[in-house]
């Protein structure tokens, strides 16, 4: 054992130790498996993330980043360590008791157990690939997850953000697209877009990477609601913390400081400019989701243009799409009226004046849009509960960093059962899920309602969501048979509980 940690993506694989992105590039490009393992994951390690077998965070938790990723692309992880540390500048693992970790050296991580371990698994394994046994199981599997649906109370869908994924959760039994977060369609080579637009570095540049960043999502969309057609898919509206996709403001300005006395190249004065305009003490709590569209119209025209372009071109060429629109952040109903607008506006600059607009719902993650519901669901066509945020709001805790000391602690005080963010709270944000649903089917009694976070696998959550009434859940794709189980099982068990009474 070398370190514990929190395990948020299942499974136990071996590799090589690496401590970057590129790093972790470079061994799979030489047929290494590596590992890899930071202090936490931004979006521009996205390269890395998918050359690693596993990846290892010394902070995080089981909505952060790291962990959300991760499960998207089917890794393994650990975050949160209770007893190591991610040195940078030695590029090691230093567990507090034992020898450091060094790049190159074997290790083992259970993303199941949440566990850490020098050295590799043993060479001599067993697996079963193919033939009439695995057959057997699979056939069995599917008997039972169709029966599963035919009692479920509430559609599956699945977190999908690329084609590619919206293909697999159609094969593995989604019906439709329950969360595409716009932000994860710009990871990797793409985050340079948004960078650009966010900073503003120089006019010309901006509106080519505007232009570029449309055709990008027009493209994507184009081809997920192909994949999905006849399907609900629900878009996001960008939400990401802006720090995500900027320059770390620390090293702009430790850099700066270094060409200052050494006479140096110092770094770019428009970024480190950008940046320092751009920074914001908490980004969790700051310019996210549609506050970033009302200060940046852009970036909101060029979202929406794009979507409602794809509709047209999906349509035009005799495809059925069903695209939804999520405005995530919302606090305040006139946000619903600004996107609303902003949508008539998009449908009129492409001549559809009089066509038959998408859904707009919201994201009932901010304890303030719970208890509003009920003014939100007269401008929203549908509620989509994001636990993710709302527990972290509503208990007071961060995503990042909460699970690595704080809970843990208090789990072994015995002052909590286990972390909010991994067990479905119903006595307090169940609460204001049941506020939410409620004040909003008042106004509005056929408004729809989903749940796309973390806790739409946990049977408490699915209990309450089917006796609201709820239409569905929403989860990344490797958890999609859990899910689909998972319902059928808890609407089987509440109907067994009506019969009985």
């Amino acid at each position: 054992m070398l370190c514990r940690g929190q395990g948020v993506a299942p499974g136990v694989v071996d590799g090589v130790a690496v401590f970057d992105a590129d790093a972790a590039v470079a061994a799979r490009q030489s047929g290494a498996d590596p590992v890899l393992i930071l202090p936490l994951t931004m979006p521009q390690d996205l390269p890395g993330l998918l050359a690693a077998v596993a990846v290892v965070t010394e902070q995080g938790g089981s909505t952060s980043h790291a962990a959300v990723v991760t499960r998207g692309l089917g890794r393994v992880c650990v975050t949160a360590l209770r007893d190591a540390r991610v040195d940078t500048d030695e590029y090691c693992l230093r567990p507090d008791h034992g020898e450091p970790l060094r790049p190159g050296d074997r290790v083992t991580v259970d993303g199941s157990s949440g566990t850490v371990h020098r050295g590799g698994l043993p060479t001599a394994r067993t697996t079963r690939t193919g033939g009439a046994e695995t057959e057997s199981v699979a056939t069995a599997v599917r008997r039972i997850l169709a029966a599963a649906d035919r009692h479920a109370g509430l559609a599956v869908r699945v977190n999908a953000d690329s084609p590619t994924d919206a293909e697999a959760g159609r094969r593995a039994g989604a019906t439709g697209i329950g969360l595409c977060r716009i932000e994860h369609m710009l990871l990797g080579e793409r985050q340079s877009l948004l960078a650009k637009v966010l900073t503003g570095a120089g006019s010309a540049e901006t509106s080519e990477a505007l232009d570029h960043l449309r055709n990008v999502l027009r493209d994507d969309f184009v081809a997920m609601l192909r994949a999905m057609d006849g399907l609900p898919v629900t878009i996001r509206l960008l939400d990401p913390p802006r720090h995500e996709f900027l320059p770390d403001l620390t090293r702009l300005e430790i850099a700066a400081a270094e060409a200052r006395v050494g006479g140096g190249v110092g770094p770019d004065p428009v970024a480190l400019a950008a940046a320092r305009r751009l920074h914001e003490i908490n980004p969790m709590l700051g310019v996210r989701g549609i506050r970033l569209g009302a200060l940046d119209p852009r970036l909101l025209e060029v979202q929406l243009t794009a979507l409602v372009e794809a509709t047209g071109l999906v349509r035009r060429d005799g495809g059925d799409p069903h695209p939804e629109l999520l405005v995530p952040m919302v606090t305040v109903p006139a946000e619903l009226d600004l996107v609303r607008d902003r949508l008539a506006e998009a449908y009129e600059q492409l001549g559809w004046i009089g066509a038959e607009t998408m859904p707009v719902g919201t994201m009932i993650e901010t304890p303030r849009a719970a208890l509003v519901a009920g003014d939100l669901a007269r401008r929203a066509d549908f509620l989509s509960i994001g636990s993710n945020d709302l527990t972290a709001l509503g208990w007071g805790l961060s995503r990042d960093d909460a699970e690595r000391e704080l809970v843990p602690r208090y789990r072994d005080l015995g002052l909590i059962e286990e972390s909010p963010a991994a067990l479905w709270d119903d006595q307090g944000v169940g609460e204001l899920v049941r506020y939410a649903v409620t004040a909003a089917c008042k106004v509005r009694p056929d408004i729809g309602v989903g749940i796309c976070g973390e806790h739409a696998l946990d049977p408490a959550a699915v209990r309450l969501l089917v006796g609201l009434g709820a239409d569905y859940v929403s989860c990344s794709l490797a958890r999609l048979p859990v899910a689909r189980l998972t319902v059928g099982r808890v609407t089987v068990a509440m109907e067994r509980e009506t019969e009985a009474r």
